[in-house]
């Protein structure tokens, strides 16, 4: 128990690291099911677009996860991301290796299932959807006419049932990789969680808290229903 505590005296000492200076790069491939939002509907410019998306299993499988299990709020100069799942159970899905992270980002720690985990979370945001060759991925990411950015949005040790994370995409917000916020009304958004292993300690678990591992086939990502609508508010 004087573990978890420690651990989670470690995660809120370094959260706003975490949020303010982002580092590393991730999986330079993504995939459309990642799909998390969609162009706001004609009159919400001047007020608040509140859109909601189901949590799929790990690897965008036809499981939710959970219902509703991400929220967007978009505002004229941020996007709002709140996150709640049931936590995965420590070795109840496929958890990637440590050698599976973007060439320039520092070394990740072995990656084993155990009480605690660590999950972090993820914003693919693309300002000009409509110039994505074909659906938005990672081919978008960068200097593109899509000007896609990559964000990370959370992180936590996961020591209950219930994961929580939550953050805000600011126009004036340096992302990982990738183009800043330019259009919170309309950029579409993907969300993904990504799975760390076991909590360790020091210097391994900021990397754990801050830094990207694995790719799509590993991730819990978002996926809009059909037929869902944003609701304007305001």
């Amino acid at each position: 128990m004087d573990a978890v505590n420690d651990r989670k005296t470690e995660e809120k000492s370094s959260s706003r690291r975490v949020r303010a200076n982002v580092f590393g790069l991730l999986a330079a491939v993504l995939v459309a099911v990642l799909l998390a939002s969609a162009v706001a509907p004609a009159g919400a410019k001047n007020g608040v677009t509140r859109e909601t998306a189901d949590v799929m299993s790990q690897g965008g499988g036809d499981e939710v996860l959970k219902a509703d299990g991400a929220k967007l709020t978009r505002r004229k100069r941020l996007i709002k991301v709140n996150w709640t799942v049931p936590t995965p159970g420590p070795g109840s899905y496929d958890y990637p290796t440590a050698d599976m992270i973007p060439p320039t980002a520092p070394p990740h720690p072995a990656i084993a299932p155990s009480y605690p985990e660590v999950f972090t979370l993820w914003a693919f945001v693309f300002n000009n959807p409509e110039m994505c060759e074909g659906p938005c991925d990672g081919g978008d990411i960068g200097d593109t006419p899509a000007q896609g950015g990559v964000f990370q949005v959370d992180a936590t040790i996961a020591d209950d049932g219930t994961i929580t994370m939550a953050g805000k995409i600011r126009t004036r917000d340096n992302p990982a990789r990738g183009a800043r916020l330019q259009e919170p009304s309309t950029a579409e958004v993907h969300l993904a969680m990504a799975p760390h292993g076991r909590a360790a300690c020091g210097d391994d678990l900021l990397r754990q808290l801050a830094g990207p591992v694995g790719g799509p086939p590993f991730w819990f990502v978002a996926q809009r229903r059909r037929g869902i609508r944003p609701v304007i508010v305001g």
